[in-house]
């Protein structure tokens, strides 16, 4: 079982989900951007400067796309036409 899948099944869909709520007018290209930014240069440095996990060969530059596309995703499933707003 991998270290980090309290990240994938807990922290990083609050996440998104509280950019997603936080100022709904901002381009979510701007939005996935600060969360892929956020995400891979601090929280993943963090991480890995603690000891959590460890990553032979990988550097967070390569997590920023994954991070980026995880957002926009989830943004164009969030407000696709399937979804209906709770108000």
């Amino acid at each position: 079982m991998p270290d980090y899948i309290a990240w994938d099944f807990a922290l990083m869909p609050v996440t998104i989900m509280f950019f997603l709520q936080i100022k709904p007018q901002v381009s979510p290209i701007i939005k996935g951007l600060i969360f892929a930014g956020i995400t891979a240069f601090i929280a993943e440095t963090f991480s890995l400067w603690i000891g959590y996990y460890k990553y032979p060969g990988w550097n967070s530059i390569f997590s920023f796309p994954f991070f980026f596309v995880i957002y926009l995703i989830a943004h164009k499933l969030a407000h696709s036409s399937a979804i209906k707003p709770l108000f």
